[in-house]
């Protein structure tokens, strides 16, 4: 019995498994953390790739190259919004006199207004529902506020891990070396072959956010919107966040709409940015993400959908490369052509 578990132990394949399930335990219980997690490992990956770019390029200690490159990722950030934020006040604070004029142009409205408010507040249900809503849009209030806290907390620690990289690749090199060194390296393997995948997959991102900005940009351009360069920046922004940036920038570009266009506008910028949205969710995602992890077009199309239905909207993130991960475990070649395999099935 012995000798069969110290056989078993001694195959390079055991280890390698058990490391995977160790992983995968890990991260089942750390699921709470899932957002903050991720937000880290984009915010490293692009961090160490601008570091490293410019590295080549420039002969600076690490630890200043480091700071350089996240003051430019800052300023850029509060750029933008300092770009976004002044405007999207401003025309808020004219939407009560574009309602005004409105009403003014139709006042009709203004009584079909009161009788439906009239008739809402006299029906309990409508009440009772009313009531469950505004809870629920406090909640997400609360929640939103929660997710600039981790984007916060996330650029904070990839700094942190950039900046310390060397420190941190002694230490985690003296595990290497341990008692239990054959558990430790494939684990290290294992999440060095997630993370490049899903390096690869957030390039995708940054290029179907590109893409959506200029088809955007270019929709709004036809509708006659103003402030095109700052509505850009924003949906460029937005668009990072799976499902929910768009809906988010439903918002302001809305209010926009509204009133420098009146309802005719607002529905002319809905109904843009709904047939993008399907355009990214039907053809171009599904498309360039199967490009990027060689996945057939249906795996990774059945893949965004059950993914988004177990993890929510990060699902259209983590999905794809955990598909991909999970097939280059288990030896899944998707590069080697079908004709040469069958080839070499005949021989």
């Amino acid at each position: 019995m012995l000798a069969s578990l110290k056989r078993l132990w001694q195959n390079p394949l055991t280890a390698y498994y058990l490391a995977l399930v160790i992983l995968i335990i890990l991260a089942w219980f750390a699921r709470g953390f899932l957002s903050l997690a991720l937000f880290t490992i984009i915010f490293i990956y692009l961090g160490n790739a601008a570091i490293g770019g410019l590295e080549r390029r420039l002969p600076l200690p690490h630890g200043l190259m480091t700071l350089l490159v996240y003051l430019v990722f800052l300023g850029i950030l509060v750029a933008a919004f300092a770009q976004i934020i002044p405007p999207l006040v401003s025309e808020a604070s004219n939407l009560p006199h574009t309602v005004e004029r409105l009403i003014q142009t139709y006042p009709q409205l203004e009584s079909s207004a009161k009788k439906l408010m009239t008739n809402l507040s006299q029906n309990a249900s409508v009440v009772s529902n009313g009531k469950a809503i505004f809870t629920s849009g406090i909640g997400k209030l609360s929640r939103l506020s929660s997710g600039v806290e981790t984007i916060v907390l996330a650029f904070f620690f990839s700094f942190i891990f950039n900046l310390t990289k060397p420190q941190l690749q002694r230490f985690v090199h003296a595990f290497t070396l341990s008692r239990f060194a054959k558990l430790f390296v494939p684990m290290g393997q294992l999440i060095a072959t997630f993370v490049q995948i899903f390096g690869t997959v957030i390039e995708t991102q940054l290029l179907i956010c590109t893409i959506n900005t200029i088809l955007m940009v270019f929709g709004l351009w036809l509708l006659k919107m103003p402030s095109l360069l700052i509505l850009g920046i924003m949906v460029f922004f937005l668009g990072l966040i799976p499902v929910a940036g768009v809906l988010i920038s439903l918002i302001p570009l809305g209010i926009i709409a509204f009133v420098t266009g009146g309802l005719l506008r607002l529905v002319e910028v809905l109904v843009l940015v709904a047939l993008i949205h399907m355009f990214e969710s039907y053809f171009l995602h599904p498309r360039l993400m199967a490009n990027a992890t060689n996945l057939p077009i249906f795996v990774t199309f059945i893949t965004l959908i059950v993914s988004e239905q177990i993890f929510g909207a990060w699902g259209l993130i983590v999905g794809v490369p955990l598909v991909a991960f999970f097939l280059k475990v288990f030896d899944v070649n998707l590069t080697t052509p079908a004709a040469t395999h069958t080839k070499k099935s005949a021989a």
